[in-house]
């Protein structure tokens, strides 16, 4: 038996060793001190480049230690002003060190520029580099603490300093979700939650750290099947946090004002742990103990499978064995790496698998989010409020870690929807539905584009909306007969059979305007698609030779026969004439006549004795629009 315990971790010979240590990304992910009411030292793993320290969001224990008094050798504290949260003044040692962040100092206007060059000297030449810097406004100064603006500024210089506040937005109900759940609606995840659609018939199996149960925003989460792959029991205690964050982000509870909301809250979990924390506080795995989880969660019946972990080696067990989870049905996601280079990382390199990179909350490619040709699908994956191993407390963390369980979550959803989804269909659904960044189509940075909830429902509910639809014209001459051009809609490249929608005209379409089709889905298909197309006026007549006169030509065309005005009486309303001297009409001299039978049109205004060129077309007037027929042959005449 094998087990990795919190302080030691044993050297495992006898099994697998090829498959080396996954490291986890997104605790290889970057954790930022961005809490609004406490912030602590978390034990947390990270890659070597990454910071070892979280923001907490949950109420934490005051500091046990209060500030040292800050020494007043020139005055300046004697400009400080600090206040509670009821506006009165109060001394600065009863501030929580959390409520600030250094100072703010505002130099007075009388000083004058030669004092500010030298007080910016100063600055650069302060130990350490760069401590203070133009923040904001006129001569609004940052500072790490009262002793630098000491070393930099005179009392006499300074118009007020007072404390750098920690801001935060208002939150009702204490839920997270109004300040922290952009991520949430950037995905569309409302969207399917007012279609019903929670996740409910789902299975996610989570291979990671464990998961904290008693976590306060888990009260709703369904959970079954407990495993730890690592000595085979059903304790999958969360002794790195990482695990509990993947499952926030999938199944986190609904509506019980708490914390945020799991993308699907009512897909079931099967918590797989295949990590803990090693001697060097750092959460590994072993390959082994991944192969264990996967063959576990496929007997459990698992439907989705998250990894958010990852190794550089390959390895033929592994892949393996992800190939045959897919080749049982199971849709597997993992995180693509964090090292913001071209590097394979594995499992998530593996064909089997679903590669997610990150992007930030403007949907741009994260500083860290590795990139190669394996990346399928983006998701959201930087600056994260998440769910956290104690059971009140969330922490802000990125990584491509925390964008992969997004994408576990919409694989949740078509499986609530369609069970017989496997691998490859979801790849086609990803590619059919994401929002494309970058090169357009599939590239190394986004893979096919940044996922999108909403659209990969209506997808799967068949939604024709979602198809590429087109007409055989778009513009068609008036002939007095209904005009009725054919249709074809298309998904993936391939034609979807007419008896999956129905087409209808709102309006007729025999006169001349412009008419709508409307296709909508049925025998099991959804959604409408609007298309539309235009009868313009038929051109019945042609030009004669202009009649040549001083600085003026006299346009005509020859008269319609009776039947020809009985036929096109509703479709003309006058003719429009246009005069050049170019015969590619750059600088046209236009001029309109009312009437369908009028013959002729007098245009002023020319120069004597120059070439110029003639064409005229019939034009239809619609309520507020205007249609024109096609433009006759040109004559070529010249001014007398």
């Amino acid at each position: 038996m094998n087990s990795v315990v919190p302080g030691e971790v044993k050297r495992r010979s006898a099994r697998l060793t090829a498959l080396l240590v996954a490291v986890i990304f997104a605790l290889g992910t970057i954790f930022i001190p961005a809490d609004i009411y406490a912030a602590e030292e978390v034990d947390a793993t990270v890659e070597t480049e990454a910071v070892d320290s979280a923001g907490e969001i949950g109420t934490v224990e005051p500091p046990e230690e209060e500030m040292p008094e800050t020494e007043n050798p020139d005055e300046i504290t004697d400009l400080l002003t600090v206040t509670d949260d009821q506006g009165g003044e109060v001394e600065l040692e009863d501030l929580d060190e959390d409520e600030y962040d250094g100072f703010l100092y505002k130099l007075k206007d009388s000083v004058t520029k030669k004092e500010i060059g030298e007080m910016e000297n100063a600055i650069d030449e302060l130990d350490g580099g760069q401590a203070v810097e133009e923040v904001i406004g006129k001569e609004l100064y940052a500072s790490d603490s009262i002793e630098t603006i000491e070393e930099v500024a005179d009392a006499d210089m300074i118009e007020y300093v007072e404390p750098n506040y920690r801001m935060s937005a208002m939150a009702t109900n204490d839920s997270y979700y109004g300040e922290y759940g952009w991520y949430l609606d950037n995905i569309a995840a409302p969207y399917v939650w007012d279609k019903g659609m929670f996740g409910e018939g789902s299975t996610v199996a989570v291979i990671d750290s464990g998961v904290t149960f008693s976590h306060e925003d888990f009260e709703n989460t369904h959970f079954e099947a407990p495993y730890n792959a690592i000595d085979q029991s059903q304790d999958v205690t969360d002794n790195s946090g990482h695990g509990t964050a993947v499952t926030g982000i999938i199944a986190a509870s609904y509506n019980n004002k708490k914390g945020l909301t799991g993308i699907m809250p009512e897909t079931t979990i099967i918590p797989i742990k295949a990590m803990d924390v090693n001697e060097d506080n750092e959460t590994e795995g072993f390959g082994d103990d991944t192969i264990r989880g996967l063959e576990y969660a496929a007997a459990n019946g698992a439907d989705v499978v998250n990894v958010s972990m990852g190794t550089p080696q390959g390895s033929l067990a592994l892949e393996r064995a992800f190939q045959k989870a897919a080749d049982e049905g199971m849709i597997v996601v993992a995180a693509c790496g964090n090292r913001k280079k071209s590097n394979i990382y594995y499992p998530a390199a593996y064909d089997s698998v679903i590669s997610v990179a990150s992007v930030d909350r403007y949907g741009e490619v994260s500083y860290f989010s590795s990139y190669n040709e394996k990346v399928d699908v983006a998701a959201y994956g930087e600056d994260l409020t998440v769910t956290w191993k104690d059971s009140k407390k969330y922490v802000y963390l990125s990584g491509t870690s925390l964008a992969a369980p997004e994408v576990a979550a919409m694989a949740a959803m078509v499986k609530s929807m369609d069970k017989s989804i496997d691998i490859n269909e979801f790849r086609e659904i990803i590619a059919a539905t994401s929002t494309d960044k970058g090169a357009k189509g599939r590239d190394d940075y986004y893979g096919y584009g940044i996922m999108d909830l909403s659209k990969a429902y209506r997808y799967i509910a068949r939604d024709i909306s979602l198809y590429s639809a087109s007409l055989s014209g778009t513009v068609y001459t008036y002939s007095g007969k209904v005009i009725t051009p054919s249709v074809t809609v298309k998904t993936l490249g391939q034609r979807l059979p007419s008896d999956c929608y129905k087409t209808y005209y709102p309006s007729g379409r025999k006169a001349v305007g412009t008419y709508k089709v409307v296709l909508e889905g049925v025998n099991g298909y959804t959604g409408k698609i609007t298309l539309s197309f235009k009868i313009m006026p038929h051109l019945v007549k042609s030009l004669k030779k202009p009649l040549r006169c001083k600085k003026k030509l006299l346009i005509r065309w020859k008269a319609m026969s009776k039947k020809q005005k009985t036929k096109y009486r509703k479709s003309i309303t006058g003719y429009q004439v246009r005069v050049s001297k170019s015969p590619k009409f750059t600088k046209a001299k236009y001029a309109k006549v009312k009437g369908m039978s009028k013959t002729k049109l007098l245009v002023k205004g020319l120069k004597r004795k120059t070439t110029y060129y003639v064409q005229y077309r019939a034009y239809k007037t619609v309520g507020k629009a205007t249609y024109y027929s096609k433009w006759s042959k040109k004559k070529k005449t010249r001014t007398k």
